[in-house]
């Protein structure tokens, strides 16, 4: 076995001028005296910036980066750990041959010597025991003023002062429920009120006033569309587009007699549509 250069020193305290005895007796008083002594310490890492040019144990590089030396390359080369490393967790879109360990990120594609990238992330799943099932997280939760500060698209938050599920999207805390256009009645004495128990809502007729305080009955029709693509409606009944406001003229009577009906009881209640 090759020996390798140190840094290393060898160092002796004098054997006094008086000093008698037999050979051995000498050898024991000069190994009595030395001492190995190093400039920077006792350790064998190196540490510095620059590359060394021979083998002086691990090279410890910025503070954070391990090399080692390689024989068969006389130059330093980054420290492999990969037999040492634990697998936390499977990743790729076909399902994991073993269940150690328990957890699999699954993706839209498996890695390949060509290819390395694993596509877009599905979801986790955790093996049970007798299978991998979908792990689904428990979405933060708190009164209206404890809503993250500063929302990621697409962030889940139940809001129990409203309790509703809501999600920041399109730069608005939203409802869950809801596409944009979707229309419903809701029980409030103010709008106000209904407003906040109902983000990423507005009310129907918001922008226009010709559609506020109507009731709201069925569209037949796109606006100057032709016969060929309008619904089939009844007899007597007139085809309305969406967004066409009628009524004000329109009475209630029997036998060409003026009225003389009651007109059904109703109740008014707010009107919204899902921005």
């Amino acid at each position: 076995m090759a020996l390798q250069d140190t840094n290393l020193i060898i160092v002796s305290a004098p054997i006094p001028p008086t000093f008698s005895g037999t050979p051995d007796e000498l050898r024991k008083e000069i190994v009595r005296r030395l001492k190995i002594v190093s400039p920077t310490g006792t350790n064998f890492i190196f540490i510095g910036d620059n590359e060394p040019t021979s083998n002086v144990g691990p090279w410890l590089r910025f503070g954070t980066q391990w090399f080692v030396w390689s024989e068969e390359l006389k130059r330093y080369v980054p420290l492999d750990i990969s037999q040492s490393e634990t697998t936390w967790y499977h990743i790729g879109a076909s399902t994991p041959a073993t269940s150690d360990p328990p957890v699999w990120l699954k993706t839209t594609k498996d890695r390949s010597e060509a290819d390395p990238s694993v596509g877009n992330p599905i979801s986790w799943y955790v093996f049970n025991g007798a299978s991998w099932v979908p792990y689904v997280g428990v979405v933060l939760s708190g009164p209206t003023a404890s809503r993250p500060n500063n929302p990621v698209e697409y962030q889940q938050f139940y809001d129990t002062t409203i309790t509703a599920l809501i999600w920041f999207e399109r730069n608005s805390w939203r409802t869950m429920s809801g596409v944009p256009g979707d229309t419903k009645f809701v029980a409030f004495e103010t709008l106000t009120e209904a407003l906040t128990a109902n983000p990423g809502w507005a009310v129907f007729g918001a922008g226009n006033q010709e559609l506020r305080g109507r009731l709201v009955s069925m569209a037949t029709k796109d606006p100057g569309a032709t016969p060929e693509t309008d619904l089939t409606v009844g007899t007597n009944i007139a085809e309305r587009a969406a967004f066409e406001v009628f009524g004000e003229d329109s009475t209630m009577a029997i036998d060409n007699t003026p009225p003389n009906i009651r007109y059904p009881g109703t109740i008014a209640l707010w009107l919204l549509v899902k921005e």
